[in-house]
Order: C-alpha cells, then structure tokens, then sequence
C-alpha cells in the first residue's frame, strides 16, 4: 500500500526534524565523539525508515520464520549483560517520555493509514533510540563491556531528561502539518493488551476481576500504568509486529532459565557475576547470609510493564511480595516460595488460565506449602522434618519442570501427601487429652443437672429473699463443689440436698417428732450453708440478714397449729425483699474466661473456661474439625492450632499444637465471642495465595 504524496512529505519531513534535534540533543550531552553521533544516527535513521517501509511488506512471520531464540543461547556473557541494560533503557524511555509520544504514534496511524500499527513500532520512538546506539556500539568493538555500560549509564540521564522536549516539538510539528490523531478505540496491536483484556485475562474466561483478587489486583495495577506508555517490543534486523514480541519473549525464557540454571533468584557463591546480570534485584547486602530475595519485576528483566508479559510479572511480582511481606509466615516457608518464583512465573505467561482458576495446581500448590506449616513457630528451622520436606519438593519441582502442569501436579500429590501425614500425627497426639476435656463435659452435664433440681424447688413458690438466694448464690456454689470435687462426691451430693433441707425446716411442724427431727438437722443445715455462703462470697452482712430471715420462718414453723404453707406465711417478704440479702448476691453474668488446667499423669489440659459451668452454645460455628485456627490464649497472646476435637455435646473444642506446647480446652461460648470479634479466625479456608492478592490489592488502592 503506497503512502499518499502529501503523507509522504510529512514523512520526510519528520524523519529530518528527527534526526536534527536527536543529534543536537546528542552533541548537548557532551559525552560522544562526531562518529559516534553518526553511528547512533545512521541506527535511528534505519529503524525508521523499516517502520515505514513495512507497510507494504508481506507477513513478517513468512520473512522471519527463521528468527528463534536457539541463537540467542550462542550470545556471550558480555553481549547477554549489554542487551538486557538496553532493554531496561527501552523500557524506562517509554514510561519517561509522556503524552505527546503516544500523539505522535496516533498521527503516524493516520499518516499510514495503518490501524495495526504497534505502539512499540513509533517511528521516532525509543526503539528508534536503541537502535542507534546498538549501531553505535557495533561500531566500537574494541570498547570494553565495562565501558560500555558506563557510557550507556551517562548518556542515559541525558535521553531521560531531554527526549520529552523532543518528541513536544515532533507532535507540534505534525499537528501543524494536518496530521490528525487517530482515534485510540480503532488502534489495534498484537504486543499490547487492551483494559478489557486484563480484566478477563482470556476471551473465553467468564470470571470477572471482582470475583478474583488476582485479576482486580492485575487490573488495579493496569489503572496505574501511563496510558502513554506503550509495551517494549525492540526492533532490530528488520524484525517487526509479532515476531519480536515472540522473541523478546523467547529471550526472557532464556534468562529465566539462566537464573533459574545458577539457583534462583538468590545468587549462589560460585556465581559472583549474576548479581549484574540483573540489576537492582537483589539487596544491598547479599554478601552477608542469609539474603533475603527479592520478587522478580518487569522492569528488572528488562520487559516494559504495559506490555502483556510485563503486566503478568509485575502482577506475580506483588503477589510474591506481599507474601515475602507477611510477618505471620514462617521465614522457611518464604524461602521455599521464592525459591519457586521464576519456575511459576514462566509458566503463568504460558498459561493463560492461571490468572482466573482459583483451582490452578500451581496455585494451590503454594496454598498447600502454606497448610503443611500452619502452626508452625515464625523463626522455625528449616532443618524441622516438615520444613525439610517442602524444600525437597520445590526443588524436584524445580529441577524437573519442562514447562507443564504435570510437575506441578505432582508436586501438588507429594504436599497433600505431606499434609495428611502430618493431620494423622496431630490427631494421634490428641487423642490422650480427649477423656480431660471429657471430664469438663461432665462438670457441665451434672450442674445442668443441679439447676433443674434447683429450679424444681424454686417452682414450689418461695419467697423472694429465698429464691434469689437459691437462683444466684447456691447454685454457683454447686458448680464450684462438682468442678473440685465430682458428682458422686459426699461433697457434692450434701450441698445439693442443703436446700431441699432448708424449705423443709420452714414448713410448719405440728407433730412433736418433726420438731425434735428439725432441732436434730438444723445445726447440720446452718453449717453447710455458711460454708457454701463463704465460698460463694456472700457479704456477712446478708449472711446475717438471710439467716435472721431463715430464723423467723423455722420459728414459725415450731408453732403448734400453724396450717399455712411457706409461700403464704411470708407474704410479705414475697413483696418487700430484704435490701441486705439483694446487694449480697453474686451477679447471674457469666463472667469473664478463667484460665485453668487438668492434670493426669504426665498429661496437663490447659483450659480456657467459665467459673462456673455455662450451657453450651448449640449454634454451629464456622469452624470444623480438622480446622487450623488462630486463637487468643489467657494471656492475650496468639497461637495457630489445630482443632482435633469437638465435643459431641457440649461443643467444647480440643485445639492441639506440638510445636508450641499447646493441649487446650476451649469453651464454645468463648471460641464463638473470639471469632465474631476477630480475635480468632480460621486459618485453613484462605487461600495463601489470593489472601496475599487481597491485602496487595488494598496496598495498591491506597497508593
């Protein structure tokens, strides 16, 4: 297709304001000889006069089939370093050099009427300035590498500061000439993704960015980016369009395989160089062990955020980092994640899917590690056997994946392996604390059992003073007798005959051997009732107001000929109860939790419990068995434990820790307040994974 004359003359025109304010900007730097200007110049010129020529070029894959990255593995160490300092410069260029960049590109989609033009392909773009200096260096052979690369650094400073004004005057240019922008909604390009794009993932994906932290957080970091800067595509050698998006991805796989080839994103002793290889991804002090790594950046693998590959990194980038940043993670549990970056990151750019399916094995694998060590100590060894284990796995992982799912998923088989082994273990080491807890439930099913006795004697209709003292105070010092002492102790079942004896000496005692049998018993009843009174802290002065009452009614009760009950003998003090015996009485609240502890043998419960006993809590909580909760312990501390037991009638749960020491019997009403405050969740139904997407959503929404 042939470019109109008035279009061609823009053209031209262009092309030489091009070249005249890039070697200005060239000779303003101070820092190149006039030969060296030339080169860079002559490699400018090229790239575009190929951008605009290959509007009338056939397809670029039939002219370029050939072009693979088996000759990109015969490039040198040197010529690999120089390569990824100008893909960097690339990309820093197009997100530095602001709107009227992405004019210009407009305005040649008019000027050649070529609605797929890539943004990568600006005639007068950075690539346009890569290759130049490409051209450039070509020409100095003899140049060292270390030279090299501190030429690029200080020419650089120069580009960033002054190619803005550049590409201004550029844009003025051609609005001046009539060169109207196109409209961005019929620009169409093989290297970029569209908003759309990011937020689906996949034309045939039906999950929406709201629905996944993954693709909200992709999408959010999508909003943030320039929407001038297009994604680096480097052109070179006349290669164009798709083909060199293929390759720049070709070439990222290879360095991805280099790192991966020399241990990870941690370099290994033996390796001093690789730190160079990749600048700015590792820390300052990677010299001192043990070094914390980096997550891996787009920007620092050389590929532009905006385009597709460096969206998807940049994405696993802050998700890797937002776990690197969890301080509930054990740090082993880091290391053997990042030790799986690169190998994950190659294939979620092969796996379109992977940014939708929640169920992806390399996802959930991750999620599976994170389950192996719940309740595990922050600083633990990596020498601890489930530790061990993890590492082994990640690095069959690694050594043995070929680019599929099917390492993943065997990875996958040999973590739940792990983690079924590890819940028999747990579940066997519970089991002898099972008969404690159940000891506790048989505290609560005789009180239980005391209180509707109680209750029964209550219905009977007895005067106020009588009953708030029964209802409030004898029935907590029952619960404390059964929880010392047991149910078929002397102890318990004389306390809980007390009262019944007591209403019997207030009824009436006509005959002569009911009195003698009450003068016989009462000592016995006062006594027992001081004691419970004591212990229940009854203030002295209700003590003495209830006995004084207690007096006045077996007093009446001696009388010859008294034929009233008890209810209506005190029918006043039914209306007007005693003010003393009132402020006296314990408070019907539960109270707070008391902790405690049960031992047998060698064997120590520690229980999180009320005072007395409380009626179980016959909501279903939103845990189960074999739940990994955190939970609040007496002291305010937190623990991750694992539930191992509830019980079938109380719903008093058994959580189980060996790692901390931990055997604990928790009430339900207490686990109940705990997880609707927020004091404890349920560790084992977030997703590692998506829970780490989640909080770098909200870190993102707040920058």
């Amino acid at each position: 297709m042939s470019t109109p004359p008035d279009s061609f003359t823009v053209i031209s025109a262009c092309r030489a304001l091009f070249q005249q304010r890039f070697g200005t900007l060239l000779q303003e730097i101070g820092l190149l000889s006039g030969p060296a200007i030339q080169a860079i110049l002559r490699g400018a010129g090229d790239y575009f006069d190929e951008i605009i020529a290959s509007s009338r070029r056939g397809s670029f894959q039939d002219e370029f089939g050939g072009l693979t990255a088996s000759h990109l593995t015969l490039m040198g160490e040197d010529d690999l370093e120089l390569e990824i300092r100008l893909d960097n410069l690339s990309a820093r260029l197009f997100q530095e050099t602001g709107g009227d960049l992405w004019k210009i590109h407009l305005r040649f989609v008019t000027l050649l009427k070529r609605a797929d033009l890539s943004k990568s392909h600006n005639p007068v773009g950075p690539n346009a300035i890569i290759r130049g200096l490409e051209e450039m260096f070509e020409a100095a052979d003899a140049i060292t590498l270390d030279k090299k690369l501190e030429m690029l650094g200080r020419i650089e400073i120069g580009l960033q500061k002054n190619l803005p004004v550049v590409y201004a005057e550029i844009n003025n240019f051609l609005a001046d000439q009539g060169a109207e922008t196109a409209q961005p909604n019929i620009v169409s390009s093989t290297d970029h993704v569209r908003p759309e794009a990011v937020a689906s993932a996949t034309a045939s994906s039906t999950v929406t960015a709201t629905d996944n932290a993954l693709l909200a957080l992709k999408q959010a970091l999508f909003s943030q980016l320039p929407p001038v800067a297009p994604p680096k595509g480097k052109v070179g050698s006349g290669t164009v369009g798709s083909l060199m998006s293929q390759a720049a991805l070709e070439r990222l796989n290879f360095r991805l395989d280099e790192l991966d080839r020399l241990g990870g994103i941690v370099p290994a002793t033996n390796s001093p160089r690789l730190e160079t290889l990749i600048p700015g991804l590792f820390s300052e002090e990677n010299a001192s062990p043990p070094q914390r790594p980096k997550s891996l950046s787009a920007a620092e693998l050389g590929i532009p955020a905006t385009a597709p590959e460096g969206l998807a990194i940049d994405t696993l980038a802050t998700i890797f980092g937002s776990i690197l940043d969890n301080p509930k993670l054990p740090d082993a549990l880091k290391s053997i994640i990042s030790s799986l970056q690169i190998i994950i990151l190659k294939l979620a750019m092969r796996d379109a899917v992977f940014f939708t399916d929640a169920a992806h094995p390399a996802r959930l694998l991750l999620d599976r590690m994170g389950v192996a060590t719940f309740g595990l100590p922050l600083d633990v060894s990596a020498r601890h056997p489930i530790c061990k284990r993890l590492f082994e796995i990640a690095g069959q992982l690694r050594s043995s994946f070929k680019g599929d799912l099917a390492t993943f998923n065997t990875a996958l088989t040999q973590v739940d392996a792990l983690v079924a082994a590890r819940t028999t273990d747990l579940a066997n080491g519970a089991k002898p604390y099972i008969p404690l807890l159940e000891q506790l439930d048989q505290r609560d099913r005789a009180a239980i059992e005391a209180g509707l006795a109680l209750d029964k004697l209550i219905e009977r209709g007895v005067p106020a003073p009588i009953r708030e003292f029964i209802d409030n105070t004898w029935r907590r010092v029952l619960q404390l007798v059964l929880s010392e002492h047991g149910q078929h102790s002397s102890q318990w079942q004389a306390n809980n005959k007390v009262i019944e004896e007591l209403l019997w000496s207030f009824e009436p005692k006509a005959a002569a051997e009911d009195r003698q049998a009450l003068a016989k018993r009462l000592p016995e009843i006062l006594k027992l009732l001081k004691a419970g009174m004591e212990r229940g802290g009854m203030s002295a002065e209700a003590q003495a107001a209830f006995f004084d009452i207690s007096f006045s009614l077996q007093t009446q009760a001696l009388r010859t000929g008294q034929g009233a009950g008890v209810a209506e003998s005190l029918g006043s003090l039914e209306a007007k109860p005693s003010d003393a015996i009132e402020t006296g009485f314990l408070p019907k609240s539960i109270g707070r939790p008391v902790a405690g502890e049960l031992r047998v043998g060698e064997l120590c419960l520690n229980t999180l419990d009320f005072a007395t006993s409380q009626p179980a809590v016959h909501r279903n909580l939103p845990c189960e068995l074999g739940d990994w909760l955190e939970i609040r312990l007496a002291d305010g501390k937190t623990c991750i434990a694992y539930l191992s037991y509830l019980s079938p009638t109380t719903r008093r749960a058994l959580f189980y820790n060996p790692d901390f020491g931990l055997a604990l019997a928790m009430h339900p009403a207490i686990l109940e307040k705990q997880l609707k405050e927020g004091a404890a969740r349920v560790c084992s139904s977030t997703s590692l994974f998506d829970a780490a997407a989640d909080r770098a959503l909200r870190r993102t929404a707040k920058v």
